[in-house]
């Protein structure tokens, strides 16, 4: 058979069985890192607005400091997800910047941990095709605070004809006042310890 033959027979196959050519139901997707944009021809995202939530447990970080994330169904759809991929971003200085930090206790029977940019658990996707109405996860913001605000964005798929993606989270600001107010202490105690050790005239 020609090669053109075999390719062209090739690609009918695939698009008849789509899901078990391009389909990850344990969540390894590494290949959406920048995008989220699940390969499931010939679908694309729908442009409808999804009855989900992605939210915080918080409007602020810090450095270190440790985020609880929701994406979760409105109560009153009957919606149930298959899937979902998701990670911290940042828009600094007019550039995206993604991902930024990483998860945490992680449930491995629940969720698969991924390496985007081969930074270690920086996105999070699920570990089976059980249909779900919630997922709760811990992020931890970087340790440095070059990002400013960051956002939560969230890929979310219904089945396989049907999927959002960048569904994202309100911003969340910088709180760096932590970190100010340990220095200022700091500062003092220094300041209160070099003021006894100078001699006392009288």
């Amino acid at each position: 058979m020609p090669p053109k033959a075999v390719m062209s027979l090739l690609a009918v196959v695939c698009f008849w069985h789509a899901d078990k050519c391009v389909c990850f139901p344990n969540g390894s997707v590494a290949f959406s890192c920048e995008d989220m944009t699940p390969v499931h021809p010939p679908f694309t995202p729908s442009t409808s607005i999804p009855p989900v939530t992605v939210s915080t447990s918080s409007a602020n970080y810090r450095p270190g400091g440790v985020i609880t994330v929701t994406v979760e169904v409105l109560e009153k759809s009957s919606l149930e997800f298959e899937g979902f991929l998701l990670q911290a971003r940042s828009r600094s200085q007019q550039a995206l910047l993604w991902p930024v930090g990483k998860f945490t206790n992680i449930d491995t029977k629940q969720f698969t941990a991924l390496h985007c940019k081969n930074m270690e658990n920086s996105s999070v996707s699920h570990a089976s095709g059980d249909k779900k109405k919630k997922v709760q996860l811990t992020w931890e913001a970087p340790s440095n605070s070059n990002y400013e605000e960051i956002y939560f964005s969230a890929t979310l798929v219904q089945d396989y004809a049907r999927f959002w993606v960048q569904l994202n989270s309100s911003s969340l600001r910088l709180d760096s006042t932590g970190s100010s107010a340990t220095g200022v202490f700091y500062s003092l105690a220094l300041l209160f310890i070099n003021l006894l050790s100078l001699p006392a005239y009288c």
